[in-house]
């Protein structure tokens, strides 16, 4: 445990965890695995979907909300992603005997777990053929190519690593009775894949059947006696273009519904432990939650819980790629395989700490309040906490597109050895405790709670406590590599933490997370200037992808490659776009407590290099802030200016310090004297404003330069600005009043004030000030104060009149801008971006002439949509 928990946790615990837990029932949870089970156990995709049916209605029941997103099958072959090719539905399986005796072996009603998953159909009269038994890899290997044809293969090799050479050598199937541990009549739950079969075996099919060890003994007796066995095998397996699903019970939050923190658990999967657990957990958190909070004894938190259930890694990653939202979840959890019986699980509760490069605050939280669960609780459990370990869903702790997500579990009995039932068919509801249950729902119920309604004061604690356990460790460290690991981590988590203030001041804020920072810079061991590295190690890989990629749907070569750089997938989190691949083996020996092979850090980035993961930036490649200087004064920006930028980064190329140094560049140019001013709208992208944490949706330069101290951001629901300098207060005072783009709005202060528009990467087509322009005509398809918004002022969520904008096109495009300013600005490169500046007015004045004659007779109206 971390030496001290945060004041404000600590009263949480006291007073709020208590009724969490007084709510939680345990006998509730477990009658929810059972229904759940009822319908998963099929491991049929038919079932899966009643499977969601049961929850949207339990979900509903509970006074929580319910979505659910239907995920198509299919995707591109061999690129990495995380998909399922086809949709299956088992609808019946049996295997017989028919000569020299006729008896049954087994029976898919009888036992779903006896149809490996993603099995080939027989024809539906089934299939006659020879048994044959092959329990070694060489012998198999070692066979003629048509040594199998319109043969069966009962074996105690993996099914999946055996996979494509009996396919090759013309097997019918496989029939697997690979033994389960301490379990010899359990029949072992067995995929030919876990999404889907390996892609690279291409169109080959096998029937795959499994039987417990003692089944298996009785019918190998069966062989011994009659020399050979003649079955009769019968699988209607039905595959199709079809769907899962992912199903969200939401906890809305009152302040701002948008901030999401999220829990993982699986459905789609036959077991009670494994999953269906961490389902039926998630389905009583909604009630006790949603039962206190309709009881007045809680308020409705700040932020959305959403609490999510679907096929293990394939449903979640698709949400999070594919779903539209503003940002990503700023925490969560994986509920995964808890709830067991003490002697199942040796008493121990498992918390396992989200990915080494996220925000690891949440591990400390987390631990603290299970401990404080566990002190009221009769489970038998006692608290193990241990490193990150990939679930695989835990991957959702990728920095870049994911949130911080450790894991609460009792899948051990012991460091890295499962409980015996696992992933078998003894995996059944009398191995979960009630009391067990309770605790991992009350505790996970009080974890998502306490962050989704963090106050200020909440983070202002959780950040000195972190800065005190970071210092902790960097006293008692000699190693440089530690050092700056640690060091990374705790930037990492108080970048996370700014996603949760409310109300605080700015810039005393920042002030004081920058002292935090201060404190842990000056204490360990200080960084060395790194020794000479070879070329090709001062690469930068800059992520292209989502997430890492699956071996299953990655070219063998390729996987090959990637699986021999000895790295786990997660290593390709340490790539920020900033970090060398000398560094990333700095983070990577640091995080593994060993020194971690160069080579293999260049093979593993060279591979997902080809699969379209990460682009290899050469160092020689990368753009200086002094180059961005030189560009920028050769394009005429100069000292005092005023002026407001629209960005694109990715045209200016590889920046060294990314958005900052960009925005560096901008402000030692213009100096102490100018203003800059840059969007920092959301587009009604955001149902609440909240200046302090809202997003901008103008590109990475707009989104750094709004969070940055000094720079002033205005107060307007959809349209704001943000600027630095001596004019920046002038330039965003009073923005709710003035409304957007009229005469005395923020953009208008700069175009009638002698500022300027520089356009880095991107065409007039972005330069809003023409919008201004436009209601100065006027033009009759924009009101300022048409609609009705929400922002947070002094902490309280209030309605205000926003934008309504026009409800079609402009018949006269802003692009004709580009042209009619051709000789009224300059040109130039900055970096890679071709890029302009010109004279606001003359743009203003330009859009005017456009319009003058248009606007009085244009149909086009405001899309008035509060009416």
């Amino acid at each position: 445990m971390p030496a001290r928990t945060p004041r404000s946790l600590a009263a949480f615990n006291r007073k709020t965890l208590p009724l969490i837990n007084n709510a939680t029932q345990g006998r509730r949870i477990l009658n929810d695995v059972k229904r759940i089970v009822e319908t998963d156990r099929w491991n049929s995709f038919d079932r899966f979907h009643h499977t969601t049916e049961t929850l949207v209605k339990s979900y509903e029941a509970s006074g929580a909300k319910a979505e659910v997103y239907k995920i198509p099958t299919g995707g591109k072959i061999g690129s990495g992603r995380w998909i399922i090719p086809k949709a299956s539905d088992i609808r019946s399986a049996t295997l017989d005997i028919i000569s020299p005796i006729t008896q049954r072996v087994l029976n898919y009603k009888d036992n779903p777990w006896h149809v490996i998953q993603w099995s080939a159909a027989t024809p539906p009269q089934g299939i006659d053929c020879e048994l044959v038994v092959i329990d070694d890899q060489k012998q198999l290997e070692a066979l003629r190519p048509t040594a199998l044809r319109n043969k069966l293969v009962l074996t105690h090799l993996n099914a999946r690593s055996i996979f494509k050479t009996i396919a090759d050598k013309g097997a019918v199937g496989v029939v697997t009775d690979c033994p389960q541990a301490e379990l010899p009549n359990a029949t072992p739950w067995v995929k030919f894949g876990w999404g889907s079969i390996n892609s690279a075996y291409g169109n080959l099919h096998l029937v795959g059947l499994v039987l417990s060890q003692n089944d298996g003994k009785k019918l190998r007796k069966h062989i011994q006696k009659h020399g050979t066995l003649t079955v009769h095998v019968k699988v209607d397996i039905h595959d199709y273009v079809g769907s899962h699903d992912l199903v969200s019970g939401l906890i809305m939050g009152q302040d701002n519904p948008q901030d999401e923190v999220w829990a993982l658990a699986h459905s789609a999967e036959p077991g009670a432990i494994d999953n269906a657990s961490g389902v039926a957990v998630c389905l009583e958190i909604a009630r006790t939650l949603e039962s206190l909070i309709a009881s007045g004894k809680l308020p409705r938190p700040k932020r959305t819980i959403r609490l999510l259930s679907g096929y293990e890694c394939y449903s979640f990653f698709n949400y999070m790629e594919h779903t539209r939202r503003l940002q990503t979840p700023i925490a969560g959890v994986c509920i995964d395989t808890v709830g067991a019986r003490p002697n199942i699980c040796a008493s121990q509760l498992s918390w396992r700490s989200t990915i080494p490069m996220s925000a690891t605050f949440v591990d400390r939280v987390g631990a603290h309040i299970i401990q404080a669960t566990l002190k009221k609780s009769d489970s038998g459990y006692t608290l193990t906490e241990g490193g990150f370990v990939s679930t695989s869903d835990t991957l959702a702790g990728d920095p870049k597109y994911g949130f911080p997500c450790p894991w609460i579990t009792t899948h051990y009995r012991e460091e890295g050895k499962n409980w015996s039932a696992y992933h078998s068919s003894n995996d059944i509801h009398t191995l979960l405790s009630t009391s067990g249950l309770k605790a991992c729902a009350a505790s996970m119920a009080a974890y998502l709670y306490y962050l989704a309604n963090a106050t200020d004061k909440d983070v202002h604690d959780i950040a000195q406590t972190e800065t005190e356990h970071t210092c902790e460790h960097l006293r008692k460290t000699q190693s440089i590599e530690i050092a700056s690991y640690l060091r990374e981590q705790h930037q990492t988590s108080l970048n996370q933490l700014k996603r949760w203030f409310w109300n605080s001041d700015k810039e005393d804020m920042l002030n004081h997370f920058a002292h935090l920072e201060q404190q842990v810079k000056k204490t360990g061991p200080k960084p060395k200037t790194q020794s000479r590295i070879p070329q090709n190690a001062k690469r930068v890989p800059k992520r292209t992808a989502f997430l890492s990629p699956t071996p299953e749907n990655t070219p063998t070569p390729i996987a090959e490659r990637i699986r021999k750089s000895g790295l786990p997938a997660w290593a390709l989190f340490w790539a920020d776009g900033n970090r060398t691949l000398a560094e990333i083996t700095a983070l990577l020996s640091a995080e593994h407590s060993k020194k971690i092979d160069l080579e293999n850090v260049i093979q593993f980035f060279e591979a997902h290099a080809e699969l379209d993961y990460v682009e290899l930036v050469e160092s020689d490649q990368r753009i200086s802030k002094t180059q961005l200087i030189s560009d920028f004064k050769n394009l005429g920006l100069q000292t005092g200016m005023d002026v407001m930028v629209h960005s694109s980064l990715s045209k200016v190329g590889q920046v060294i310090g990314g958005a900052n140094t960009v925005i560096d560049a901008l402000l030692s140019v213009i100096g102490k004297h100018g203003t800059l001013v840059m969007p920092s709208f959301n587009h009604r992208g955001a149902h609440v404003y909240n200046p302090l944490i809202t997003p901008s949706t103008n590109g990475a330069i707009p989104n750094a330069f709004w969070q940055r101290p000094g720079v002033i951001r205005s107060l307007h629901p959809t349209h704001a600005v943000a600027a630095f300098g001596p004019k920046a207060e002038y330039i965003c005072a009073d923005h709710l009043t003035t409304g957007v783009w009229t005469a005395d709005s923020p953009i208008s202060r700069l175009i009638h004030n002698g500022g300027y528009i520089l356009s880095l990467g991107v065409d007039h087509n972005s330069s809003t000030a023409y919008h201004a322009a436009e209601v100065s005509v006027p033009c009759g398809c924009i009101d300022p104060f048409g609609h009705t918004d929400r922002v947070v002022i002094n902490g309280t969520v209030r309605e205000v009149p926003g934008l309504a904008f026009r409800s079609g096109p402009c018949p006269v495009s802003p692009r004709k801008l580009n042209s009619a300013l051709k000789n009224r600005q300059t040109h130039g490169k900055v970096g890679n971006a071709d890029t302009t500046l010109v004279k606001a007015i003359d743009l203003w004045h330009a859009r005017r002439r456009h319009l003058k004659n248009v606007c009085p007779t244009c149909p086009v109206k405001p899309r008035y949509t509060n009416a």
